[in-house]
């Protein structure tokens, strides 16, 4: 496992929100855009990786408590919606990284740090 700031820093984000959790751990990604699908299966040690850019991921983020939500192919987010993340202190970034690829490379972040 490794924690959200490693996380950041090892996949260089563009961290959109403060660092919330910073020492919250992560043992994997999840990847989904299908809302009600996501809410029923992230887990709170996750990152989430999606191109969803609305409150609702924010919502689904908070009540699944997942600490890091990465936004994929550099997708834009409104100001309110990074409010509400502040609010719920639910990390969110971005990556221009499509998500495959974030996922990818968050697996071999994980891998080699796991000797």
């Amino acid at each position: 496992m490794r924690t959200v700031s490693e996380i950041i820093e090892a996949m260089h984000l563009n961290v959109l929100t403060e660092v919330y959790r910073p020492d919250a751990q992560i043992k994997k990604g999840y990847a989904g855009d299908m809302l009600s699908h996501v809410m029923a299966h992230l887990q709170a040690d996750e990152c989430w990786f999606t191109i969803l850019n609305s409150m609702n991921v924010i919502a689904v983020a908070s009540l699944n408590e997942c600490p890091l939500v990465v936004l994929t192919e550099d997708v834009v987010i409104q100001e309110a919606v990074l409010e509400k993340a502040k609010e719920e202190e639910i990390c969110v970034c971005s990556t221009a990284m499509d998500t495959y690829e974030a996922c990818s490379v968050l697996a071999g972040i994980i891998d080699t740090m796991e000797v």
